[in-house]
């Protein structure tokens, strides 16, 4: 299964041997039209959206089910993460000029990012927004992939599955063997450094190379380190994790968070982590520095 959706493409694999033609199309088409409605509702890119509306007007009456979870868990991850996540950095994002129309046209940055425990107050007939601007984009992807992950389980009783939606994945087994990943080098194509495997975990990999732009003289990437700290010299980190959701996280995460922070929420959320770093004075060699924090 193939579709395209959330700005990237989402390809499904399925292994289940006795899984009719007509089970796999009707799985088709429904996910089809979960990742369709997802996307109208929460990209920050669509006009129309409950986000983009939410950005503008500053309230949302009665909102959707749905949207409450995503906002309250995108509370309780920057809280879980010491505020190294927030989901409230679109406001950067824009000014950086990864916008709407896509300009790439750089301009004033926010000076801070709020905290949004501050900001978002969610009732069951209200949610209001006193600043800042909503950007489910750190944490959507993974959500998504977790929903579809259920929804091949329990509506249609797959039970072998990959599921990879822009590089970000979910996978059971190829019955019952786990499915190898190849880590895919930062800035060169076609290039892989390693490999790991999934079994019912999810994986995801960031790197400040992927979406990357130049607007007048500064360079940007749609990294953004909430709290202004410096950031580590990371070029690519790669996460496995219980869900594809923490893997999405947590793969941005440990490219702004210390060593010694990582290894805690390793412990804390059973992440497989690894990191990567071009020697930027071997430009030319291109050699390289993996290793798993244990």
């Amino acid at each position: 299964m193939n579709i395209d959706a959330l700005g990237t493409q989402f390809f499904i694999e399925i292994f289940d041997t006795e899984a009719s033609p007509q089970k796999l199309d009707a799985a088709h088409g429904s996910i089809q039209l979960l990742l369709s409605a997802f996307e109208n509702n929460y990209s920050r890119f669509k006009d129309s959206s409950l986000v983009t509306k939410l950005n503008t007007d500053r309230e949302l009456l009665h909102p959707p089910a749905e949207f409450v979870t995503l906002l309250n868990l995108g509370l309780k991850l920057y809280s879980d993460t010491d505020g190294i996540f927030n989901l409230l950095i679109g406001e950067t994002l824009n000014a950086r000029g990864y916008d709407a129309q896509y300009s790439f046209a750089a301009k004033t940055e926010p000076a801070t990012i709020p905290n949004p425990n501050e900001v978002i107050t969610i009732t069951e007939d209200k949610i209001t927004l006193s600043s800042g601007q909503i950007d489910l984009g750190g944490y959507g992807k993974g959500y998504v992939i977790d929903l579809i992950a259920e929804h091949l389980q329990t509506k249609y009783g797959l039970e072998y599955f990959l599921i990879n939606g822009g590089g970000d994945m979910y996978g059971t087994s190829d019955n019952g063997v786990p499915i190898t990943v190849y880590l895919e080098h930062p800035t060169e194509t076609q290039t892989y450094i390693g490999s790991t495997t999934i079994f019912y975990c999810g994986f995801a990999a960031s790197s400040p190379h992927k979406r990357r732009w130049k607007s007048g003289e500064k360079t940007y990437h749609h990294i953004v380190d909430p709290r202004n700290e410096k950031k580590l010299p990371l070029d690519a980190t790669f996460i496995t994790a219980p869900t594809a959701l923490l893997a999405d996280v947590y793969a941005t995460v440990t490219i702004l968070a210390t060593a010694s922070r990582m290894n805690t929420f390793a412990e804390r959320y059973q992440l497989g982590v690894a990191i990567f770093t071009l020697p930027h004075s071997l430009v030319h060699n291109q050699q390289f520095i993996m290793q798993t924090l244990d």
